[in-house]
């Protein structure tokens, strides 16, 4: 149905980024080159057009692929729909054979006009063009409960024709807010964690500390896959891979009732000494104020106690119920309920669920828990999406500056 001068294309409108200001161009861009990595050779193109990112597929864009698009952060929404010269005539009917190919009998059409030295407003174009489908398709114009909806944007050379849009995400690109180490266990909640600082712009670099014998059999069970669907969202993360036996070598000689807290220190110190390393400015943890033991405000508290690093909860107000929805939608759920044997199913089934803080700081003394941390930073390797390799040996992460 295409007539010369009309393009297929994905026409996505970017969230949060119309707000902010200096920053706006600099965001679009990301966005723009976040897209065009998560979509790889199926994208000839991807082009800023004012405040639209402007996908060209490699074959006919379809719903798959807009629902693929509107998953990445900073994304408002996806319209499916086409790139055209600046021609009423051809608006025109192009919009009659759309209708015509759907077969709608109710339509609505609403138009925004960007470019405004454009010599019709947008309230006139939108009658125009209403008034040629209902009197040559004897269809009803019904803006409150249409079949289908024909957006048209008025830019200085084109005009943009979405007929289906996918709500997005929001939120912001991911690199516009710096890099932070998400704790990744391997569970429900720290995968949502991680994926909602993605959304408010950060890169999430992640932190597994794994029970089984090494870092390869760690992968190979759950945690690469578990791994590489959040990392479809932020192309720059990396796995941090830590063993678990340092700690557990010398928590077995102390008090059962204290090893739950002493463990989520131990990871926090383990975070914030690798978050310093790599130039992450926070740590992420999947905590849920009050849902296990190890959520009490009084275990969070001895956990993060003597931190220098700022400890970003995403999840703290949310219930159960509320983030295993979102782990659904976002393709987490099946991963993160794989059988997998995690640190967390060998620590005591009964913990103390309210440590006082003093308690706690002695037997981390009385153990040498920090020595603990010290060995096992020295065995911590680092997943790239496909490589492992010892991480002190890699190079260091990108600067943000260099990020768009």
């Amino acid at each position: 149905m295409y007539s010369s001068g009309v393009r297929p294309a994905l026409i996505v409108s970017t969230s949060e980024l119309m707000l902010k200001g200096g920053n706006r161009q600099r965001w679009l861009r990301l966005l723009a080159k976040n897209i065009s990595e998560t979509l790889g050779g199926r994208a000839s193109r991807v082009q800023l057009r004012q405040a639209r990112i402007i996908v060209y597929p490699d074959s006919e864009p379809d719903e798959e692929l807009a629902r693929e698009v509107s998953m990445i952060p900073g994304v408002r929404w996806v319209g499916i729909g086409y790139v055209m010269l600046r021609d009423q005539q051809l608006l025109l009917k192009l919009s009659e054979e759309l209708v015509k190919s759907t077969g709608a009998s109710k339509v609505a059409v609403k138009v925004h006009r960007s470019d405004k030295s454009f010599p019709k407003t947008s309230l006139e174009v939108m009658r125009e063009v209403s008034d040629r489908l209902r009197s040559s398709l004897r269809i009803a114009i019904d803006l409150k409960n249409p079949q289908l909806t024909i957006w048209v944007n008025i830019l200085p050379e084109e005009f943009l024709l979405a007929w289906k849009r996918v709500e997005g995400v929001g939120g912001l690109p991911v690199g516009a807010s710096g890099r932070v180490l998400a704790l990744l266990s391997g569970g429900i909640d720290s995968p949502v964690a991680a994926w909602l600082m993605m959304k408010r712009g950060c890169i999430v670099d992640a932190l597994h500390v794994y029970a089984q014998p090494t870092a390869e059999g760690a992968l190979a069970e759950k945690m690469k896959v578990l791994f590489e669907r959040l990392r479809r969202f932020s192309k720059k993360s990396r796995l941090y891979l830590a063993p678990y036996h340092h700690f557990l070598e010398l928590v077995m000689k102390g008090d059962t009732r204290l090893e739950l807290a002493l463990f989520r220190r131990f990871l926090n110190r383990l975070a914030e000494a690798v978050a310093k390393e790599i130039g992450a400015l926070a740590i992420v943890t999947g905590d849920s104020l009050g849902q296990a033991a190890s959520q009490t405000l009084e275990s969070i508290y001895a956990a993060s106690f003597g931190l220098e690093l700022q400890v970003l909860r995403p999840l703290i107000g949310m219930d159960k119920e509320e983030v295993v929805n979102l782990s659904k939608s976002l393709g987490l759920f099946e991963i993160s309920t794989m059988e997998y044997k995690d640190c967390c199913s060998i620590i005591v089934r009964h913990p103390e669920p309210r440590p006082r803080l003093e308690a706690v700081n002695m037997e981390w003394e009385r153990l040498g828990l920090d020595r603990a941390v010290q060995q096992t930073l020295k065995e911590i390797v680092v997943y790239d999406g496909t490589t492992i390799a010892p991480w002190k040996n890699l190079s260091s992460p990108p600067s943000l500056s260099n990020q768009e």
